[in-house]
């Protein structure tokens, strides 16, 4: 728990923050406008600058994670095909994409030499048709190669869009041509829900990064590529995606229920809903939100188990290859997608749950590795080898991904999402600039202030979520108490002309709270403290391991810091048992546990 209770500046911090501003301004812009315009924009990595937990996880998965990876590893699926794994060809582009965002962020010319190396030796590997995968010709659209292309247009538009290096956009085009030419209606193209698995959610999710081409390009076959793709789903051989969710129906009734696959197709769906308008794309995803919000959640903000939506309530914690990492990341970057698209802060408060507990419990704290599936109980699975593990490629995504959505604007101003340290010199929509500057020690504690300087005198709002969890918060205006309208779960809202040194402070109760289990965790509790989940870990607790002991009591005043008392089953003698945070639980390859035997188990 040392960590979380870090100062919320270093010096290192600082000296990073300087050069990552100057990527801002780098950015290609659409030259498609989109139909339904942003209610919050998702911005550069380079506009914030987090300190404290979050920010020195996302500098150890910048310099621990990516800037390590062997790209001679990246990229020998390519340079000698056939790949030793069917999938091999998604490591490149996932690291693209997450190395782009992190060297964005960040500025380090390190990552930056890497990126245009890996960058432009994948190019050179693309065939003279425009394949970019890793399968022999005579296998071609079998299995996965329609995804690696989905993961390397992803990647290479990702960094074409903050560097403009037209090789890699041309590279995608050639990507997105071939896909258009090989897949369709007209005589002697193939279907594409036959060229991958899981009724064809697999190679249909390729929807995301042609919506990007397009709205990047203008080119009108990518976006009937686009239409073709959300018209299959609705074919008898197909998954039904949009037609299911509106009847009502959950999302393990979908397709095969395959998680991962299903959550990369409403994530491609909604970026063309942002661009054609369509209503009933919209009402289906926020369907598929609400039954796994409700239904099929994980108390550490991660779903589904064995890799898929199962049914209602059935969430077991320790066996049963449970929370998939690329279910996670992609879990995360849905409701990203639902906070820019409605504005609306039940997203962020999903995207605090996820990233705090469930996304960082995955990533081992020192960046080097990750977990493929991190359970509710046992021991954290890391690995650091890119052989045959997805999930490895897909954390680092959901880490760099943080600084877009942590703080943020909208059409009235600024809108904090993220509650811990943290340092943003914003543009609004109306061209003004504003600097914001979160200071707290969040999630140890919940007192947080934020000061904000404006280029003009023009009123500007500020927006601050409220979690859940925390009730009623106090707030201030430079040091005196005032009220906001807002509730437990929405935005506070202070709208003025902000002069240097204008301070609103919140002051959030951050009681540890016991969560009583139902269902299959009836009888059991697990236990809070603010975003954070609690698991005990056997490091921590020499003489009362996981298995030998009780919960005694469950009133929130029995907890005395991170400590919760206990009765040992062998003696039923009382002691003490110490929790930890579930991002750090297990992090010395002890067993941990967040579902605990409760008094009457």
């Amino acid at each position: 728990m040392n960590e979380f209770g870090r100062k919320f500046v270093s010096l290192f911090a600082i000296l990073i923050f300087l050069p990552a501003l100057a990527r801002a301004d780098v950015v290609v812009q659409d030259r498609v406008a989109c139909a339904v315009p942003d209610r919050q924009q998702a911005l550069s990595p380079d506009a914030t600058h987090l300190d404290g937990f979050l920010g020195s996880r996302i500098d150890s998965n910048a310099f621990n994670r990516l800037l390590k990876v062997d790209e001679n590893q990246l990229l020998k699926a390519f340079r000698h095909r056939p790949g030793a794994q069917e999938w091999d060809g998604e490591h490149v582009g996932k690291w693209l994409h997450a190395s782009t965002l992190a060297w964005v962020y960040t500025g380090d010319a390190r990552l930056k030499a890497k990126l245009d190396r890996v960058a432009s030796e994948l190019g050179k590997c693309q065939l003279d048709d425009g394949y970019l995968g890793t399968y022999l010709p005579e296998q071609r659209w079998t299995a996965w190669d329609v995804w690696a292309h989905k993961y390397d247009m992803i990647g290479l538009l990702t960094y074409y869009r903050f560097t403009g290096d037209e090789k890699a956009l041309e590279v995608s085009r050639r990507c997105g041509d071939l896909l258009c030419a090989s897949f369709g209606n007209s005589p002697g193209q193939r279907n594409l829900l036959d060229a991958g698995y899981h009724c064809g959610m697999a190679p249909s999710s390729v929807l995301e990064p042609m919506v990007l081409l397009y709205r990047l390009t203008g080119e009108p076959r990518y976006r009937a590529f686009c239409d073709y793709i959300v018209a299959q789903w609705e074919t008898p051989k197909g998954p039904k995606i949009i037609s299911t969710l509106l009847s009502g129906q959950g999302v393990d009734k979908v397709g095969n229920g395959k998680a991962y696959e299903m959550l990369s197709c409403l994530n491609g769906m909604l970026e063309l809903y942002r661009t054609e308008g369509d209503e009933k794309m919209l009402r289906a995803a926020v369907a598929a939100w609400k039954d796994i919000v409700e239904k099929r959640l994980y108390i550490t903000g991660t779903a589904s188990y064995k890799e898929r939506f199962s049914d209602d309530f059935d969430l077991p914690n320790g066996d049963s290859d449970v929370g998939e990492t690329c279910v996670t990341v992609t879990w995360i970057q849905f409701n990203a997608q639902l906070l820019r698209l409605t504005g609306e802060a039940r997203y962020a408060e999903q995207l605090e749950r996820s990233v705090y507990n469930q996304l960082l419990g995955a990533q081992r704290p020192d960046g080097c590795a990750w977990g493929y599936y991190v359970q509710m109980e046992g021991k954290k699975p890391y690995s650091d080898a890119l052989s045959g593990n997805c999930c490895l490629s897909s954390g680092p995504r959901g880490v760099a991904l943080i600084p877009t959505f942590s703080v943020t604007t909208d059409a009235d101003g600024v809108v904090v999402n993220f509650l811990g340290p943290s340092r943003s010199k914003l543009t609004l929509p109306n061209g003004q600039f504003i600097t914001v500057t979160v200071q707290s020690t969040y999630p140890d504690d919940g007192r947080v202030r934020i000061q904000l300087s404006q280029s003009n005198a023009q009123p500007v709002s500020l927006k601050v979520r409220i979690p859940e969890w925390c009730g009623n918060p106090a707030f201030e205006l430079n040091g005196a108490a005032t009220k906001s309208p807002a509730s437990a779960g929405g935005y506070a809202i202070f709208r003025r002309s902000w002069s240097d040194g204008d301070v609103v402070g919140m002051t959030m109760p951050m009681p540890r709270r016991v969560i009583e289990g139902t269902h299959g965790n009836r009888g059991k509790v697990a236990f809070a403290r603010g975003p954070l989940v609690l698991a005990a870990d056997d490091s921590l607790n020499p003489d009362a391991h996981i298995g030998s002991f009780r919960i005694a009591a469950t009133g929130s005043s029995r907890i005395t810091g991170d400590t919760v008392p206990v009765v040992m089953e062998s003696s039923a003698q009382p002691t003490r048992v110490h929790l930890v945070p579930f991002a750090e639980a297990g992090s010395s390859s002890a067993r941990y546990q967040v579902w605990l035997p409760g008094p009457n188990r």
